[in-house]
């Protein structure tokens, strides 16, 4: 398909009043919006980040093609832009700067002979289940795991030092695009110099989809029904109306789980089933002690939410937790399981925070060849004086 489309009412000034692209394939489509893979003729803002179009299957062959996605929402607009202000999901990208973990939002329009209003993004290969499913169970390098986590954690931290929480995190919102292959060292230990490399591609990660978006400083009450059930965070799953950047988190948590073992850990086929799978892993919402390293053992303990379990009727199952590191293959790092218990905490106070994830002991023992820096320098200094050591200690609530 190839169409044409001009006459278009732009957003931000910031481009020509005409702007036009060919409609190369449709990528994706939802209740209630398509997305497309398009080359644009117009304009395009100057954070476009050179080169990155190149690695995209189809932009490489085709010199000259400018590669966007275009994300058309279903719902018409009668007037004008001036009328689709208030969209929540335009506010959020629009707050939102770039940044090199979040996709990148050059433009928004409103096609004014169909009424539907579009945004315009940097496009990517595809996202992180198409990814998963490509791998067909072959597992990804220890190395690669710390640097795409060093991603989301980032693009996370920028979403939420701007103000807003995410609320839909979930493979199918992390873009990726592939950029080559690289020598990962398999250890986690700078000890031992003499580490075996590993050989797997070269990923980016992005962020994106905001239209559930949310302001941290805007007033709950919020739907309780945000994001993939998977993914989805125990006061969320409780139906409280009252949370924040926290749920972001736990869903980090999860798809960390689900890249390094290529399957969900918690797979819920409905509400309650997906609550009694989270506690067949972390245990009841209580205290159960420490572990062999000293580690509290589940998701610990939770007062508030067993009295939100007891406003819907719902008793949590006595059980004690699993070994979560029994859960993962034995060359997953120590560390790295620990940073996934960190973020899987039933009280959204005890998860650890999106800046506490970049100076997670985790990310400290990896070797520094496997990690290339994603933040700017003098941000991450600041994240690092700002943290304290032992990076489980929070001394005040994420919310």
């Amino acid at each position: 398909m190839s169409t044409g489309i001009g006459n278009l009412v732009l957003g931000d000034s910031t481009t020509s009043s005409q702007q036009s692209f060919t409609v190369i394939k449709k990528l994706g489509y939802g209740s209630f919006s398509s997305v497309f893979l398009c080359d644009w003729h117009g304009d395009l803002s100057p954070e476009v980040l050179p080169g990155l179009t190149s690695h995209i299957r189809g932009g490489a062959d085709q010199p000259g093609v400018r590669l966007v996605a275009v994300k058309t929402l279903r719902r018409k607009w009668e007037q004008s832009l001036h009328e689709c202000e208030d969209l929540k999901e335009l506010k959020a990208l629009r707050a939102i700067t770039p940044h090199p973990c979040v996709v990148h939002f050059y433009d928004v329009f409103l096609a004014s002979e169909m009424s539907e209003l579009s945004f315009v993004f940097e496009a990517m290969e595809g996202n992180l289940i198409h990814f998963m499913k490509s791998r067909k169970r072959r597992p990804l390098a220890t190395g690669l795991v710390a640097h795409m986590f060093q991603q989301m954690a980032s693009g996370l931290h920028h979403i939420h030092s701007s103000g807003y929480f995410h609320r839909d995190m979930k493979p199918e919102n992390i873009l990726i695009t592939t950029t080559g292959i690289f020598n990962y060292r398999s250890l986690f230990s700078q000890s031992q110099p003499d580490a075996v490399e590993q050989k797997d591609v070269s990923v980016i990660c992005k962020i994106a989809d905001f239209d559930l978006a949310r302001e941290i400083s805007s007033t709950p009450p919020y739907t309780e029904y945000v994001s993939a059930r998977w993914y989805r965070a125990p006061e969320v799953l409780l139906l409280s109306r009252d949370y924040s950047m926290p749920v972001d988190l736990w869903a980090l948590g999860t798809i960390i789980a689900e890249l390094v073992n290529l399957r969900p850990i918690f797979p819920g086929s409905g509400q309650i089933d997906q609550i009694n799978r989270i506690v067949n892993v972390l245990g009841d919402p209580a205290d159960h002690g420490v572990d062999e390293h000293g580690r509290p053992r589940g998701g610990g303990p939770w007062p508030r939410g067993l009295e939100q379990a007891r406003r819907v009727a719902f008793i949590f199952p006595e059980a004690e937790p699993r070994n979560l590191y029994a859960m993962f293959d034995n060359q997953t790092p120590r560390r790295l399981v620990e940073c996934i218990s960190d973020l899987l905490k039933y009280d959204p106070v005890l998860r650890i925070t999106s800046q506490q994830c970049l100076v997670h002991n985790y990310l400290r023992e990896c070797l520094p060849e496997n990690l290339p820096c994603m933040l700017p320098e003098p941000e991450l200094h600041a994240q690092q004086s700002s943290i304290p050591q032992d990076s489980h200690a929070v001394s005040e609530s994420p919310n």
